[in-house]
């Protein structure tokens, strides 16, 4: 017997912010922490936290809800450049820094005690202390929306040896779970592709039309 459903009401009376966090933590759904950075026309560089993030296709393209008044749109938009950096739990006091909303021009790697370092085929930095990063062109936008183009990638050499399960305990990735909370992978388990495998036999996998 499926359990009872109820509507998602938010409580009347709650300010701006007290609605965005309550969305967020009945939204259940998990999502990774990144750092997005960026520079201006200038050349200025700029970091802030994003948790409305995915994967749109592996180390491909990318995609994630950025305000059009936060200097990251404008940034991206401006430049048509930007860079998805992978914090882990070691730094994830320093990281916070970069999701205050500072002035214009200030620069929040700096600000937030981390180090920028050079990327490979765009102009924004990469941050040294993070431990995956995706290089990324502006595909296009739409309202809160950014997809990127994923140019260029690069991992710390630990994340590419041993098995998936050992790489990701290394990570110590965060996964935000609404209200000023984290959570890690913990347990690991295998998806039932058994049963995948059985019905797949008959229903290959489309590869589109000639």
């Amino acid at each position: 017997m499926s359990a009872m459903k109820v509507s998602l009401l938010a409580l009347e009376g709650l300010s701006p912010s007290q609605l965005l966090n309550w969305k967020r933590e009945m939204q259940l759904i998990v999502r990774p922490v990144v750092v997005i950075s960026t520079v201006d026309r200038e050349g200025n560089p700029n970091a802030a936290l994003k948790t409305n993030f995915m994967i749109l296709k592996a180390l491909e393209a990318v995609a994630f809800h950025c305000f059009p008044f936060h200097d990251t749109y404008e940034n991206i938009v401006d430049t048509g450049e930007f860079v998805v950096n992978l914090p882990s739990e070691e730094i994830a006091e320093k990281v916070m820094v970069t999701a205050v909303d500072f002035p214009p021009k200030v620069n929040e790697i700096e600000k937030a005690g981390l180090t920028a370092i050079p990327s490979e085929k765009v102009k924004p930095p990469r941050i040294a202390e993070c431990k995956l990063h995706m290089e990324c062109k502006l595909k296009w936008y739409k309202d809160t929306i950014i997809v990127g183009e994923v140019v260029a990638a690069s991992a710390d050499e630990e994340l590419i040896q041993g098995g998936y399960e050992e790489r990701q305990r290394r990570l110590r990735q965060m996964l935000f779970l609404g209200d000023w909370k984290y959570g890690k992978i913990g347990q690991v388990s295998e998806l039932p592709h058994k049963t995948y495998d059985t019905y797949v036999k008959h229903n290959p996998f489309r590869t589109g039309k000639p």
